[in-house]
């Protein structure tokens, strides 16, 4: 069943051990010319039948640092304007029905792409799990606010729409496929697992699935009102523009905006101390902070795992030319935001930590990820089942570094691609293969187990209990898998009621 009739046209995929495998299926116009800072449109029909056998272009990458010559591993996918097209993995046999998940990648908002090796779905394929992934834009393109100058040239959250388009074609088509458009479950990491909060919450994703994995998100990541303003700000400066000029953005070259965005990022944190980067932002999409809507019972149909790192704040301390995290520079945030009465509470409870560096890293850990993953899972726990984790485990090669159980490495293990030559897998290398292989039992058995039966349960060494407001019951994934109690309730405290930017 390699040919499938689609609401816009028929596509033709292809087998591969044991598998059929769609890529490169549009979801969406092509976002170019006029649609250039426009929201995701319908996409058009087709009359001959689309040959889906390779990737479609991976959206531009606005890297977040300097870089050099890129390696010739990453040029094997062009970037493109083009690029809103979506990929399809199924068992190749005639079950009907499959459950689907679909994966949303990370990278900042800034980079990344769905066909990444990591990103891989044979797994959950060969598991009779339909695995979905999809591109979506990036940086100024995707995730930048130009309609606060100029709203009738340019629309807010165009990437948020981009993942809002690809849900509804799959919602519309993934039946000829052979998939299940009511057995449908959303996740991802970092930035992914941000989106995943964003769409759960969202007033026009209502009913396009019905179960979400949210890893390591930052669900507050761009939302503030005042980064929304000062991000847009240094881009234009650095383009020499001004509101008044902001249209010859629509048909600038790309190396002059990808040039201002590596400005942005490298020096919007050093002017605006703790200021996120450029992200989704609040608006009819998001009409709200996911946290308050949750709260509002308006997801109420969705179930939810929800889970951060262990050492989440490592990688970026330890990013010094991105990222230049002192202590000052918190003390500085802090009264940037009138919260200067917040920072002996702060001192006090990092206190215990071995070294200033590790003070940092759980400064950083806290503020962007722990913290408001708990008030995700508080909030929605009050209407559905919520199930929470963190992972403790740190492969060999990160711990020798110091870097421990940082941000990102539990992808890998997620999606059981290890073996791939994806940007995250290099993470293991050296780490014991039996340790690796319990863990992929454990937490991406789990996945596969929430996709399929709406309960994780089934693969691990003892039962993961539902997580209430109450108990805050968290799994640890770790050499010794186990079930913890309100883990991060001494920093949970402290921070729950601090917010640096409106």
């Amino acid at each position: 069943m390699t040919t499938v009739k689609t609401q816009y046209g028929t596509v033709q995929g292809f087998q591969e051990d044991g598998l059929v495998k769609w890529f490169g299926i549009p979801f969406a116009k092509p976002p170019i010319d006029e649609l250039r800072f426009r929201r995701a449109q319908p996409c058009e029909k087709w009359q001959d039948t689309k040959l889906c056998h390779k990737f479609g272009n991976k959206p531009f990458q606005f890297y977040p640092f300097e870089v050099g010559e890129i390696p010739e591993a990453y040029r094997i996918i062009p970037e493109s304007e083009d690029c809103l097209t979506l990929n399809i993995w199924r068992p190749d046999h005639e079950q009907k029905k499959l459950p689907v998940i679909v994966w949303i990648y990370g990278g900042a908002f800034t980079v990344g792409e769905s066909s990444d090796a990591t990103y891989d779905g044979s797994s959950f394929a060969a598991n009779d799990v339909m695995y979905v992934s999809f591109n979506y834009r990036l940086g100024p393109l995707g995730f930048y606010d130009f309609s606060q100058y100029d709203a009738e040239n340019f629309d807010s959250n165009c990437g948020l729409s981009d993942q809002i388009m690809a849900l509804k074609w799959i919602k519309a088509n993934i039946e000829a496929f052979g998939g299940d458009p009511d057995n449908i479950t959303i996740f991802g990491s970092s930035a992914g697992g941000a989106s995943v909060c964003h769409l759960v919450a969202a007033p026009e994703t209502k009913g396009l699935f019905q179960k979400a994995i949210a890893q390591s998100a930052v669900p507050d990541f761009g939302l503030s009102k005042t980064s929304r303003k000062h991000n847009a700000d240094l881009l234009l400066e650095q383009l020499e523009l001004t509101p008044d000029t902001i249209g010859n953005l629509l048909d600038m070259d790309l190396t002059a905006i990808i040039k201002a965005n590596t400005f942005v990022h490298i020096n919007g944190f050093r002017k605006y101390p703790g200021m996120y980067q450029p992200g989704p932002v609040l608006d009819d999409l998001l009409p709200e902070a996911p946290a308050d809507i949750i709260a509002k019972g308006k997801a109420s149909d969705i179930k939810l795992i929800i889970g951060t790192n262990r050492d989440e704040g490592n990688l970026f301390v330890s990013q010094k030319s991105v990222f230049p995290y002192t202590w000052e520079m918190v003390e500085a945030m802090f009264k940037a935001t009138h919260r200067e009465a917040d920072l002996p509470r702060l001192v006090d409870l990092y206190a215990k930590t071995e070294s200033p560096e590790e003070r940092l890293n759980q400064f950083n850990r806290d503020r962007a990820f722990s913290i408001p993953s708990i008030k995700i899972a508080d909030a929605q726990s009050q209407f559905n089942d919520v199930w929470m984790y963190r992972f403790d485990y740190a492969p060999a090669a990160l711990a020798k570094s110091g870097l421990n159980a940082t941000h990102g490495c539990e992808g890998p293990i997620a999606l059981n691609t290890l073996k791939s030559v994806g940007t995250l897998s290099m993470m293991w290398h050296g780490t014991p293969e039996d340790e690796t292989q319990q863990l992929i039992q454990e937490m991406h058995t789990a996945w596969i187990n929430f996709a399929k039966y709406g309960d994780p349960n089934g693969s691990l060494p003892i039962k993961w209990e539902k997580y209430n407001q109450d108990n805050r019951k968290t799994l640890i994934f770790d050499s010794e898998t186990h079930l913890e109690a309100d883990p991060e309730k001494e920093h949970f405290e402290v921070w729950c009621n601090i917010k640096l930017y409106d």
